[in-house]
């Protein structure tokens, strides 16, 4: 049986990578799924670069848009979704920076339980430090999130996080993946972040977090990088210069570790 070709453009943010797999799709006749963490939710298109719905409407994206923000999206339930699309689809190709969803695609995940609704509502009623006391004698990752997560599934199944971390690999797609890594110099990526910045305050990200903010939104797009820094430019504690300052800086760190995961963890067909 043939395998299914997939694919699969990846790249640090700002590198251009969207405008590769626009110009790729249209030439393939192909259609483009998203695999990048914050481009999921659907309440903060401009400070997550998402792609405009004018190029929504050149080829067909997929996997854009569809997380509320009150959702904790994750790899898990992304993979999900993604392997039920892509064997329907002619020509996917899969574009984003997430090395974590990637790599996932790739080469699997590890199988973890599904949380039962009431016990996910518990967790997140608690403060932290009561989740922290739960978990003593397991380790402790630093975010909270995760904190949480590993207290879900020790509730759920009376087992540590580590204990499902620890299990093989459950890959849920074999197909034929194609890797195009597209990794400019990294000062063009810098000078590309600097001008992305300066549009995306010119076309209102300060007004898509203030409505985050309206809506009382707990999902994981509050963790999209801008979303503190604006929140903070809207309680009147720093300067619109100085939240620009901040965004430029955390964005530039991301790409940086981005560049990294790349160069360590992905072995391209193809490089641009």
């Amino acid at each position: 049986m043939i395998k299914q070709k997939i694919n699969i453009i990846v790249g640090p943010t700002a590198s251009g990578k969207s405008k590769v797999a626009l110009e790729y799709a249209q030439k393939k006749d192909g259609q483009i799924v998203n695999a990048d963490a914050f481009q999921v939710y659907q309440d903060l298109r401009v400070l997550t670069a998402r792609p405009s719905i004018e190029d929504e409407k050149i080829v067909p994206h997929y996997l854009y848009g569809y997380a509320d923000c009150q959702t904790q999206e994750n790899v898990q339930s992304w993979l999900k979704k993604i392997v039920q699309i892509l064997p329907t689809l002619s020509h996917p190709i899969v574009v984003g920076g997430t090395g974590m969803y990637i790599n996932a695609l790739i080469n699997g995940i590890n199988k973890m339980p599904d949380i039962p609704d009431e016990i996910r509502q518990k967790v997140r009623q608690m403060s932290i430090n009561e989740v922290r006391s739960l978990l003593i004698g397991q380790e402790i990752f630093s975010d909270p999130q995760r904190q949480r997560r590993a207290l879900e599934v020790f509730l759920t199944t009376g087992k540590t996080i580590a204990y499902f971390q620890n299990q093989p690999l459950n890959k849920m797609i074999d197909a034929d993946f194609n890797i195009i890594l597209v990794q400019p110099n990294r000062e063009i990526v810098y000078k590309n972040i600097e001008k992305r910045l300066d549009q995306m305050i010119k076309d209102d990200a300060i007004k898509e977090v203030d409505n985050l903010l309206k809506k009382k939104a707990n999902g994981g797009v509050m963790k999209a990088i801008g979303v503190k820094e604006i929140t903070q430019y809207l309680k009147n504690e720093c300067s619109l210069e100085e939240v620009q300052n901040q965004i430029l800086l955390a964005t530039r760190h991301y790409a940086k570790r981005q560049m990294t995961w790349f160069r360590h963890q992905i072995v391209p067909d193809e490089k641009i």
